[in-house]
C-alpha cells in the first residue's frame, strides 16, 4: 500500500518508461544533473564510471564573480530561464547572498545530514514539496544552491534494486531512493490513512459481521437448516390446544441453535427472508400431515413480513404448497408483524383478501408495538389481534402500560376481534386475562417453543379424553 502511495505521489502512469535507452549503467550511489540542461546536450556513462557529475553547474561557475553583482544575478537568471526542471539558483558567500530573484537568498545551505547524499563537492537532500536541494560546495565557505521543480512533474521509474537515485533532466529513482525523497510526505499520508481507516470502521459498524452472517445464512438455506419450532396456543377455559405458532429457528449441523434475534433483521435486509419463509411453509405443511388427534379447527400460524403480503406471488406459492401436500387451507394462518410498515396497502389488502377467501386467517402480531397500530383493522381484512408480551408483563404492576393493555382489550371487544395473549408466564396473568374475557393463551405458562417431535408428544399427552 505504501509503495502504491509513493508511486501515486509521482505520476504512477509513467511507471515503465525508460529514457536512458540502456546506455547508462546505474552506479552504486547517485548520478545527477544540476537541472541546467540547456548546457548539457547529452549524457552517457561509460561502463567503468560509477559516479558521473554533469558539467551543468560546473559551466555556470566560471561565469560568476561570486560577489553577488548584477552580472552574477543575470547569469543565474539566464541559467534558470534556460532550464526546464529547476526554479531557484542561489549564491551564498561569506560576504553576500543573492539569487536569480535578486539581492537576497531566502534559502540557506542548511540540510539534514541523515537524509543527504554527498558526492564529491555536491550535496543532494530532500526539500519541501517533493523537491530536491542541490548544493555545490566551493572554496572559502561559498555555496551555489539549486532547487528543483517538484518531482511529481518529472519522475520516471527504472527497475533496479540498487540504492541510488538518478537525476538527469527527468528524475530516475529506485524504491530506496523514492522512499528517501518522499519520507516526510509519506508520513503525513500514512497518518491520514490511519484516520480514514478508523472513521471508515466506525461508519461501517457491524457491516463486516453482517456480511459474514449473510454468507452463513445462504449456506443455511442451501442446507435447509432453518426449521420451525412450535409453541402451542391453549384455551385456558378448556385446556385444549387450539393451534400453534411456528417460530423460526436456525439449527446448524453441529447442533447449535441460533436465535432469530441474531439473523432475522439481516435476512430481511438482504431479502433472504423470502427463501427462508418458503422453507418454513414447506416444513410446516409437511408436519401438519403427520399430526394425529387434532381438532378440525387446529391451525399453525406462520410469520411473514409486510412486504411479502404485498405480492400476489406469495399467496400463489402458499396455496400451491397446501394443495400439493393435500393440507386444508384452514390449517394455516398468517401472522404479520408491525415491526416494519406496509408500503402499499392496496396491494396488501388484495393479497390478504385472496387468502381470507381461501379460508386462511390473518392475524396481527405484536399489536400496538409497531407502525400500523389499530388502523390496519380498518383497512385490511385482519380479524385476530395478538397482544404483545410487553403489555402482558404489566399485569399486577403499576406500569403505565397496564392502562394500554386494558385499552387494547377494550378495543378488541368493541371491534369483535379474536384476541390471543402472547408471552404469558404466570397464573396471575392467566387469571387476569380470564377476568377480561381473554382465553386464548400462548406462553411459557403452558409450553415453550419446541421441535415437531416434542409437539407430537405434547399433543398426545394433552388430549382431553
Amino acid at each position: 500500500m505504501q509503495y502504491f502511495i509513493k508511486v501515486s505521489l509521482f505520476q504512477y502512469g509513467l511507471y515503465h518508461r525508460v529514457n536512458l535507452k540502456n546506455l547508462v549503467n546505474e552506479p552504486d550511489s547517485m548520478v545527477f544533473d544540476s537541472g541546467i540542461n540547456a548546457l548539457v546536450p547529452s549524457f552517457y556513462l561509460s561502463d567503468n564510471e560509477g559516479v558521473a557529475l554533469s558539467t551543468g553547474i560546473e559551466k555556470l561557475i566560471p561565469k560568476l564573480t561570486f560577489t553577488c553583482s548584477i552580472h552574477d544575478i543575470k547569469e543565474m537568471r539566464l541559467a534558470n530561464d534556460l532550464s526546464s526542471n529547476i526554479h531557484y539558483i542561489g549564491l551564498i558567500t561569506p560576504y553576500s547572498r543573492c539569487s536569480n530573484y535578486g539581492i537576497n537568498s531566502p534559502i540557506n545551505d542548511n540540510y539534514n545530514k541523515e537524509n543527504a547524499i554527498t558526492l564529491e563537492d555536491y550535496v543532494v537532500t530532500p526539500y519541501l514539496g517533493s523537491r530536491l536541494k542541490i548544493i555545490r560546495n566551493l572554496p572559502n565557505d561559498t555555496h551555489l544552491i539549486t532547487i528543483t521543480d517538484p518531482l511529481n512533474r518529472q519522475l520516471y521509474f527504472n527497475n533496479t534494486k540498487d540504492n541510488n537515485v538518478v537525476i538527469y533532466l527527468e528524475i530516475y529513482v529506485t524504491q530506496k531512493g523514492l522512499t528517501d525523497i518522499v519520507h516526510s510526505e509519506l508520513l503525513i499520508v500514512n497518518v491520514f490513512l490511519c484516520i480514514l481507516l478508523v472513521i471508515t470502521c466506525l461508519f461501517l459498524g457491524l457491516r463486516p459481521q453482517q456480511r459474514t452472517i449473510k454468507m452463513a445464512i445462504d449456506r443455511g438455506i442451501k442446507r435447509k437448516e432453518f426449521i420451525p419450532f412450535y409453541q402451542p396456543i391453549i384455551n385456558s377455559m378448556t385446556g385444549s390446544i387450539v393451534g400453534c405458532e411456528s417460530l423460526l429457528r436456525w439449527c446448524k449441523a453441529n447442533g447449535e441453535i441460533i436465535s432469530p434475534a441474531i439473523f432475522i433483521d439481516i435476512a430481511e435486509q438482504n431479502k433472504q427472508i423470502y427463501e427462508i419463509t418458503d422453507l418454513l411453509i414447506s416444513q410446516v405443511t409437511n408436519d401438519i400431515t403427520k399430526l394425529n388427534n387434532i381438532s378440525d379447527d387446529f391451525y399453525i400460524s406462520i410469520n411473514v413480513i409486510p412486504r411479502q403480503l404485498q405480492n400476489q406471488t406469495f399467496a400463489t406459492k402458499l396455496l400451491n404448497t397446501l394443495s400439493a401436500n393435500k393440507v386444508s387451507h384452514r390449517r394455516i394462518s398468517i401472522e404479520v408483524t408491525e415491526r416494519t410498515p406496509f408500503t402499499d396497502l392496496a396491494s396488501a389488502k388484495a393479497v390478504m383478501q385472496r387468502l381470507v377467501d381461501n379460508h386462511i386467517g390473518i392475524k396481527l402480531d405484536d399489536a400496538g408495538t409497531g407502525f400500523g397500530g389499530f388502523s390496519y383493522f380498518q383497512e385490511l381484512p385482519i380479524r385476530t389481534l395478538k397482544i404483545d408480551k410487553m403489555f402482558i408483563d404489566t399485569i399486577g404492576t403499576c406500569d403505565v402500560k397496564a392502562n394500554i393493555l386494558n385499552a387494547i382489550i377494550s378495543f378488541g371487544k368493541k371491534a369483535k376481534l379474536t384476541m390471543i395473549a402472547e408471552g404469558v408466564e404466570t397464573e396471575e396473568q392467566v387469571n387476569y386475562l380470564k377476568s377480561q374475557g381473554i382465553f386464548l393463551i400462548q406462553g411459557f405458562f403452558y409450553a415453550k417453543p419446541m421441535p415437531f417431535s416434542d409437539l407430537e408428544k405434547y399433543i398426545e399427552n394433552n388430549i382431553i379424553r
